[in-house]
């Protein structure tokens, strides 16, 4: 059967990267910052540790009920066609649907660790403080140590990645049939690295509210993910009833909108390796509408046109942009610039609006040489 790999995150909880993101908001409280997501650096946490305990009662495991998308995946792991689950989030939400072959990149709040004598708790145990947004304090240390602070076991900038990360890449990427990577900006090394450790015959698709510039996929599935999905549900419901029947699935189909000449893209070649395929054969179906721009109209206009569309804050439809987008209620594009895909090979650094308040270089985490 065919196995399939997920890079995740989910439109239900609080996103850290998005406008009204967490990271937008911790600006704004915590201007002295050295950029937002200093939040998750191990330096400046232990310097300074309140701008992680002001948020974390945000992202604290059980104030969120797992998405369509994490019951859409549980359900691909129960027929035996998921190959592993790649988690950036730190919610554990996977753990309710459940999904079970998982590995959760950056780690989870289920426990936390002293900084100083390592006693390690359960996360009940500091609960309370950490939705009182206090700092907690380990009971083996003495009072007068202000360092003694219980920080939850997720995966700081600066800090290794779990043993098991690098370990399950090693042998699934050559098991691996298809890569998915659902709600991401695959702007965090090494998990960024993923989709460039597979095979070029290995196909690719994003689903995610903006494009990632500094990646190139087969096929982008562009919006909220949970619609994005109820989709794909109610279109394989009728090859497989039980896509029908997975939690939260609402079954209904989405008109589709084909704009022709709309942002012609070239054939997919991934940065650093080549990619074959047949995507720009693709035609609209027979049951698209089809609407025309000028072919000599550049990006930059045919956006505008679409902005101003009304087919594009239609719900009940998406926008096919030939040969190998496709635009759902909920995407995030941005209209202030040229969408030049054949800039995407040259400009790795080109990023939208949404990102702007990130720093300008890409963050990594230390990543452990596997055997």
């Amino acid at each position: 059967s065919e196995k399939f790999a997920y890079e995740s995150a989910c439109d239900l909880v609080p996103d850290f990267r998005s406008r009204n993101g967490i990271y937008a908001r911790l600006r704004e409280e915590f201007p002295e910052l050295p950029n937002p997501q200093s939040m998750f650096d191990i330096e400046y946490f232990t310097d300074d540790p309140r701008p992680f305990f002001r948020f974390a009662k945000e992202i604290w495991p059980g104030q969120y009920q797992p998405s369509l998308a994490h019951h859409f995946i549980s359900e691909l792991e129960r027929q035996d066609k998921l190959l592993r689950n790649y988690t950036q989030n730190i919610d554990s939400l996977e753990h309710l649907c459940p999904i079970t072959r998982l590995i959760q990149c950056h780690g989870s709040f289920s426990s936390a660790t002293c900084r100083v004598c390592h006693h390690s708790v359960k996360s009940d145990e500091i609960k309370e403080e950490i939705l009182q947004q206090k700092i907690p304090h380990c009971p083996k240390c003495p009072a007068d140590r202000p360092d003694a602070i219980l920080k939850p076991d997720i995966v700081f900038f600066g800090e290794q990645l779990p043993d098991d990360f690098h370990k399950a890449i090693s042998l699934d990427k050559s098991q691996c049939d298809l890569l998915i990577v659902m709600g991401s900006s695959l702007k965090v090394k090494p998990v960024s690295l993923v989709s460039e450790l597979l095979s070029s015959d290995i196909p690719q698709i994003l689903i995610n509210r903006e494009r990632l510039p500094h990646k190139t996929f087969d096929i982008e599935l562009l919006g909220n993910c949970d619609v994005i999905i109820n989709e794909i549900c109610s279109r394989l419901s009728k090859i497989d009833p039980v896509f029908g029947q997975i939690k939260n699935v609402q079954e209904k189909f989405l008109k589709e909108i084909a704009y022709e000449n709309f942002l012609p893209t070239q054939e997919p070649e991934r940065k650093k390796q080549k990619l074959s395929t047949d995507n720009n054969d693709q035609q609209p179906s027979s049951e698209s509408e089809l609407l025309t721009t000028e072919t000599s109209s550049s990006p930059k206009q045919i956006l505008s046109s679409l902005k101003n569309s009304s087919v594009f804050n239609d719900e009940s439809s998406y926008v096919y942009c030939p040969p190998r987008r496709y635009i759902f209620p909920g995407a995030e594009i941005d209209f202030s610039s040229d969408d030049d895909e054949n800039d995407d090979d040259d400009d790795d650094d080109d990023d939208d609006d949404s990102s702007s308040y990130e720093t300008e270089n890409e963050e990594e985490l230390p990543r452990k040489n596997v055997e």
